[in-house]
């Protein structure tokens, strides 16, 4: 008891300390002695990074007009694929990637770069130059405080560095049809906030380092590997990942729905002028009750599955008009400009 009441005075000391000291509190705890636990936990923390670490990549973004230099990282996928964020490429032109046994790959020996802004996960394609693959977590549910452990280069590092903490589910994300909610990055400060990975005790990729939000300094969101893993499948077939889109703003609030006495579907509060949705004579308070037969219920669902029709398809929407039943046939499309500079924004049109 008193080795805990230290631990928690110190630890509201210290936030960074306390984490440290709490995990080796619960080490002692779990392993009696903590000697054997600790030197236990220094093998496994050496074996993941003696097995995952060779699938690092070092990422240097520049921009050479403006001299803009960005500092990220990533993980080698199978056919000469890096996966890493999008904010770590984005408005650059010039890319470098330094690999864990020495090797540069320098701009003019990228083969491509694909990114999808809506998920933030972004591919750069080499030659396959004999690089080992990360080994992903079987994507199961992870729950909250599984271990996690992130590698990845800093400017001072010989080599790889590390960090240990946990990983937590957030409510942040999952509107679109192929993002997974983001997790929770707790412990010590990672290397680089966009695209280090974080690997479980097992050396198995749980997800990469998406950044900061700007209101919590101490917060580091994890994009999914599942995520990740869904949209490089796209991305290396395709190129690119094509959202399906009808120009509408729909209520996303359920509590102003029911104080608007909307018991079901999903109101319309504005339609994009010029838009598939207004060539087909929507109209702000149409309330919209099934799509193709499938009964909605909020706009996170109409948004999944308007997002993921084929381009050019036909879709049939039921509506609710001033009390009326109606049916509107759509002919979806993509926005070039839809969502950009809005990522996992749910106000955005549909």
């Amino acid at each position: 008891m008193r080795f805990g009441k230290v631990l928690q005075k110190m630890i509201g000391m210290n936030k960074k300390a306390g984490f440290l000291l709490w995990l080796i509190g619960m080490m002692i705890f779990l392993g009696g002695c903590g000697k054997d636990s600790l030197q236990s936990l220094e093998e496994d923390l050496a074996r993941v990074m003696k097995e995952a670490g060779p699938s690092v990549v070092c990422i240097v973004a520049k921009n050479e007009s403006s001299g803009e230099v960005k500092f990220g990282s990533g993980v080698i996928l199978d056919g000469g694929f890096i996966l890493t964020t999008e904010n770590v490429l984005n408005n650059t032109d010039n890319i470098t990637l330094k690999l864990q046994d020495g090797r540069v790959i320098n701009d003019n020996q990228i083969v491509g770069m694909f990114c999808d802004f809506e998920t933030n996960v972004s591919l750069i394609q080499i030659e396959n130059k004999k690089l080992k693959p990360t080994r992903v977590m079987p994507l199961e549910r992870i729950d909250n405080g599984t271990l996690g452990i992130a590698l990845g280069n800093t400017d001072y590092s010989k080599g790889l560095d590390i960090s240990l903490g946990t990983v937590t589910k957030s409510w942040i994300g999952g509107a679109d049809a192929y993002d997974e909610s983001l997790m929770i990055w707790h412990g010590p400060v990672v290397p680089y906030h966009g695209g280090t990975p974080v690997f479980n005790r097992n050396g198995e990729l749980l997800g990469l380092t998406e950044g900061r939000p700007k209101e919590d300094n101490g917060i580091i969101f994890i994009l999914p590997a599942k995520t990740c893993l869904r949209v490089s499948t796209l991305l290396q077939k395709e190129g690119k990942v094509d959202r399906a889109w009808i120009g509408v703003f729909c209520e996303t609030e359920p509590t102003k729905c029911e104080k608007r006495g909307v018991s079901e579907g999903v109101l319309i509060t504005g339609v994009t002028e010029g838009s598939p949705a207004f060539n087909s004579g929507l109209i702000s308070g149409d309330r919209i009750i099934s799509f193709n037969g499938k009964p909605i219920e909020n706009s996170c669902q109409l948004r999944k599955l308007v997002s993921t029709t084929g381009v050019g398809s036909h879709i049939l929407l039921s509506l609710i008009r001033k009390g009326d039943n109606k049916k509107s046939d759509v002919v979806v499309k993509t926005s070039e400009t839809n969502g950009l500079g809005m990522r996992r924004c749910p106000y955005r049109s549909i």
